[in-house]
């Protein structure tokens, strides 16, 4: 996906004032927005050649700039911030953030540091970096990129400049969508999760009918055109994971609920539940409950979808009068 290509993240990237940016910063906002498609563009501004004053983006994307330490794990340990004897990381061997900082630039004016997942870092790892943010060797900066920026300590916090990308409203969403040649579906054929880059990549292996047809397989059991057995039986078809399916059943409740507390009309696959009435408390702690089980998923070596599936539909048939 092409930088320029992205709207409201060259709407961001134009009031960043690269000249005074803070030796640390926050990229922050919900999942496939393109964070790091504005880290590289911040860093390929930072990262400007001190002989020939050109940019070198296809170095940093290719993680091959000496002056650029790009660290993507899961979970960031103590010795990937700071060295520790007898650790040693497959990919990085014992290289480390704070040793990289310290060091000259090589072929830039600066050196850049950017850290995904930020929030995996434990108090020790923080700490840790809290020296480079705190003494920081000159020109030098650190991008941390999280879905959650609050989770990092206030020491952190207070010393970044943050960057927040906001989710796009569903009008922004379909303007962009047309922008980009599609016009045969729109926003609301997708799940409210769903980001604008995983759109494309789903529109790309029609992974996003596969949500169309959920709906349509709960709407028929809801509005009483097929039993509980074949109703199963075609989820349980369907490719996705029972988590995906869980995301799925609680986008669908929490669309319908949305529409009954602010007295909305519901449009396209939902509309069929316009003149139906919901018991708002129970369709909530049903969704509060699909959270949990969502939540304890991964944690739980063996869940009969069968079962889960069968008794939380039960439960939302019984919520509804159609």
């Amino acid at each position: 996906m092409i930088f320029s290509d992205l709207k409201w993240l060259n709407d961001i990237f134009l009031k960043v004032n690269i000249a005074k940016l803070p030796h640390g910063i926050i990229i922050s906002g919900p999942p496939g927005l393109g964070k790091q498609l504005l880290a590289n563009e911040i860093s390929s501004k930072l990262l400007v050649n001190k002989n020939s004053n050109t940019e070198d983006m296809s170095l940093i994307q290719a993680n091959n700039h000496p002056d650029y330490f790009y660290l993507n794990k899961d979970k960031i340990l103590i010795h990937h911030i700071t060295y520790r004897k007898n650790k040693w990381d497959d990919e990085k061997g014992q290289r480390n953030i704070n040793d990289f900082l310290s060091m000259t630039p090589s072929i830039a004016k600066n050196k850049v540091a950017v850290i995904t997942n930020a929030q995996t870092m434990n108090d020790e790892s923080q700490n840790a970096l809290l020296k480079s943010l705190e003494e920081p060797s000159p020109n030098t900066y650190i991008i941390m990129i999280t879905d959650r920026p609050k989770s990092l300590l206030n020491t952190i916090y207070s010393r970044c400049q943050v960057i927040n990308i906001p989710g796009l409203s569903i009008s922004d969403l379909n303007d962009w969508l047309i922008s980009k040649g599609v016009t045969d579906v729109n926003a609301t054929d997708f799940p409210s999760f769903i980001s604008p880059l995983k759109i494309i990549n789903d529109l790309e292996n029609n992974s996003h009918l596969i949500f169309k047809e959920f709906i349509q397989i709960i709407s028929n059991y809801l509005l009483n055109k097929s039993d509980i057995n074949s109703t199963l039986k075609l989820i349980m078809s369907l490719d996705v994971s029972l988590a995906m399916k869980l995301n799925y059943l609680i986008e669908f409740l929490k669309i319908i609920l949305k529409s009954k507390l602010l007295s909305e009309n519901l449009s396209g696959i939902y509309s069929s539940f316009n003149n139906s009435t919901f018991n708002n408390l129970k369709i909530s702690n049903i969704i509060n409950d699909l959270n949990n089980l969502r939540y304890d998923y991964f944690k739980v070596p063996q869940i009969n979808e069968t079962h889960v599936l069968n008794y939380f539909l039960s439960e939302v048939k019984n919520s509804i009068k159609i």
